[in-house]
C-alpha cells in the first residue's frame, strides 16, 4: 500500500481524507477512491455496516475543495484586503526575526554568564585548596603608626607578556622579581611615615592576555593561567604588606587586555575576566583580619576616601587624561553628589600629572616597562609602581614613583 494511505498520529478522520485528496489531484497517490475508501472505513468504521461507499467520500472531499478555495480564493478579496494582508504578512516576518535576534543574544549571554560563573567556581576552589596546602600567615610586627594614609597603585603587570629590547627585558619570572622589589621598597616607605592605614588601587591589565595576535605570540601562558598566577602573586604581595600596616583595603577595576571578546567593535567594555582577581584574593586572604576586599559600587571607577579626599581610579583605556578630572568630577557630583579631589589613571605606561580646577590628575606607569610596541615607535618609560602619602592637613602630601629593575 502507498506510503500516503497511514493513519498519522493524532490525525482526524477528516483530516485524513483532505492529505489523501490531496495527494490524489496532486497525482503522488495511484490509488482510486474504492481503494481510498476501503482504507479509510477499515481505519475509522468499527465494522462494514457504518462502511461509506466511495462515492460518499469523493463527495465530501470535493466540497472541502470547494469550501477552501472559496474561502481562500484571491478573487473573494478587494486589492486593499490584499495589500494588508500581504503588510501583516511583512510585520509578522519582521517579529518573527526580532524574536530570533534577539532569543540569540540571550543565549549568547547566557552562555558567557554561565562561562564566567564556571570559571569563578574553579577558582574559587582552586584558591581554596591553595590555602589548605600553602596558608598565608603574617607577622605582625610593632610599629609607631601616625596619621597617615598611604596608596599604592598596581598598574599594567601585563603578566604573561614577554618583550626583550634595548631598554626593557620582560618575562614572567621578572614580574616576579619586580613585584619582590616594590614590596621591599614600599615596607621602607611605610614605615617611615607610620602608616595606619593602606589602600592598593588595582588599576588593571594585571594579565596580558590574548586580545591581540602579537599579545598570544609575545605570551608566556594562555590566559586563565596568566590570570591565576597573577592573582596569586598579588595575594601574597598584599599578604606581606598587611604585615607591616593594620588596616589594609584593597580596590579593583579592569583593563582593557583581558576582555572576553577580542574585537574591540564586538566587546562589552565589562565583560572583562579580570573583575575574577578580586574572588580570588577574597578566598585567598580570607582569614587575614587585617585585609578588606572593597566591591566596587561604580562601575569601572574605583572610589575611595582617603583622610577625607575624595579618588576616583579607573584604568584609563576609555579616558583622555587631560579631561578625565572634569569629567569624573561632574559625573561623580551629578550621580552621587561628590565632589573629587584627586583622580588616578594608567594605561599609558608613564608618568603624567595634570591640575585643573583644584583637581589633581596622576597618571602612574607600568610594571612591565617598554614593550615591543613602545619601542618599536619609540615611546621608552622606565618600570614601576606609585607609592602615595596623606594626611588630613595636606591631602597627597607625597608621591614615590619607584623603579623597578
Amino acid at each position: 500500500m502507498n506510503d500516503i494511505l497511514v493513519h498519522l498520529p493524532n490525525e482526524t478522520e477528516d483530516q485524513c481524507l483532505w492529505r489523501i485528496g490531496k495527494a490524489k489531484d496532486a497525482g503522488t497517490l495511484t490509488e482510486n477512491w474504492p481503494e481510498i475508501a476501503l482504507f479509510l472505513n477499515k481505519t475509522f468504521r468499527e465494522d462494514d455496516t457504518q462502511y461509506y461507499d466511495p462515492s460518499a467520500y469523493r463527495k465530501k472531499y470535493r466540497n472541502f475543495v470547494t469550501a477552501y478555495e472559496s474561502i481562500f480564493s484571491q478573487e473573494n478579496f478587494t486589492n486593499q484586503q490584499i495589500a494588508e494582508y500581504e503588510d501583516q504578512k511583512k510585520e509578522m516576518f519582521k517579529i518573527k526575526k526580532q524574536w530570533q535576534d534577539q532569543r540569540r543574544e540571550c543565549i549568547k549571554l547566557w552562555a558567557e554568564e554561565s562561562r564566567f560563573d564556571h570559571i569563578v567556581e574553579r577558582l574559587i576552589e582552586s584558591a581554596n585548596n591553595l590555602c589548605e596546602i600553602k596558608p598565608l600567615t603574617f607577622n605582625d610586627y610593632i610599629l609607631d603608626y601616625d596619621n597617615t594614609e598611604a596608596v599604592i597603585c598596581w598598574a599594567d603587570w601585563h603578566y604573561g607578556m614577554v618583550t626583550d629590547n634595548i631598554w626593557n627585558q620582560y618575562n614572567t619570572e621578572i614580574c616576579r622579581q619586580r613585584v619582590a622589589e616594590f614590596v621591599d621598597k614600599a615596607v621602607t616607605r611605610l614605615a617611615r611615615h607610620g602608616v595606619k592605614r593602606l589602600h592598593i588601587m588595582l588599576l588593571g591589565d594585571a594579565a596580558h592576555g590574548s586580545i591581540h595576535n602579537s599579545c598570544r605570540v609575545a605570551s608566556e601562558e594562555d590566559t586563565c593561567d596568566q590570570l591565576m598566577q597573577v592573582s596569586e602573586i598579588m595575594a601574597e604581595a598584599i599578604n606581606e604588606l598587611s604585615c607591616y600596616v593594620p588596616e589594609v583595603n584593597v580596590y579593583a577595576t579592569y583593563g582593557n587586555h583581558l576582555r572576553t571578546v577580542q574585537n574591540k567593535n564586538d566587546s562589552i567594555h565589562s565583560d572583562n575576566m579580570e573583575k575574577i582577581i578580586p574572588w580570588w584574593l577574597e578566598q585567598r586572604l580570607q582569614n587575614n583580619s587585617r585585609v578588606n576586599i572593597i566591591k566596587s559600587d561604580y562601575y569601572e571607577f574605583i572610589y575611595l576616601n582617603v583622610c577625607g579626599y575624595n579618588i576616583v581610579g579607573a584604568h584609563g583605556d576609555l579616558e583622555k587624561f587631560k579631561q578625565f578630572g572634569l569629567t569624573v568630577n561632574t559625573l561623580f557630583n551629578k550621580k552621587y553628589g561628590m565632589s573629587i579631589d584627586y583622580t588616578v589613571s594608567a594605561d599609558k605606561h608613564h608618568i603624567e600629572e595634570f591640575e585643573q580646577l583644584g583637581i589633581e590628575s596622576i597618571l602612574v606607569r607600568s610594571l612591565c616597562g617598554t614593550d615591543e610596541y613602545s619601542n618599536n615607535n619609540r615611546l621608552y618609560s622606565a618600570p614601576g609602581q606609585t607609592l602615595m602619602m596623606f594626611t588630613p592637613e595636606e591631602g597627597r602630601d607625597g608621591t614615590y614613583n619607584i623603579k623597578l629593575h
